[in-house]
This record gives structure tokens, sequence and C-alpha cells, in this order.
């Protein structure tokens, strides 16, 4: 009966005694530029969410590292969030606006 007690008891220790991380997205915004993936914070692989929350129009263009546009998304003042597709690790992100688009 020990046997089993102690291995329980160094079991039951370890699993409360771990901390869970929950992994939210949280939001980013951009301004105007030419941005890689690297430089805007942003992950390869993550479906984002991307609004224009400025008064003015706004465009995003999205191109992989052989020079294909992959995306051109324009948007209106203060436009609903549009669902980009996952970006790769050569990709890089160009934004043409006066204002902010936020990515989530």
């Amino acid at each position: 009966m020990k046997k089993f007690i102690v291995p329980f008891s160094i079991i039951l220790f370890l699993l409360f005694s771990m901390n869970t991380i929950n992994a939210f997205a949280a939001s980013k915004t951009l301004t105007q530029g030419l941005y890689s993936l690297k430089d805007s914070g942003l992950s390869a692989g993550v479906d984002y969410n991307v609004q224009n929350n400025s008064s003015g129009r706004a465009m995003l263009l999205i191109v992989d590292s052989t020079q294909l546009i992959q995306e051109l998304i324009r948007f209106e003042p203060n436009s609903r969030k549009y669902t980009m597709k996952p970006l790769n690790y050569g990709d890089i992100i160009i934004i043409v606006t006066a204002g902010n688009l936020e990515f989530s």
C-alpha cells in the first residue's frame, strides 16, 4: 500500500503545481508601411481577422517569397472584419492607409 501512496502523491502534487497557459491571440494594430512577418509581430499559419477602424480607406497587400500577390483587400472606412488566409514565413505585408488596420 505504501508503494502505491508515494508515487500517487508525487503525481498528484505535480498535477496541481503545473501552471496552465491559455493562448489567446491579442489584437495587433498596424499603420501604413511594409512589414515582414517577423517585423509585424504576427504568427505564421494563423487565420487573422482584419478590420479598418479609421475614417479613411485602406488597402492590404500580401506578397509571398516568390513575389506573387497572395491577397489584396480594400477596406472602406470603419469596415467589417475580413478573414485573411494564413500567413507564411516569407510573406511581406504592405499596408496603404492614413489610419490603422487591426489584426485579431
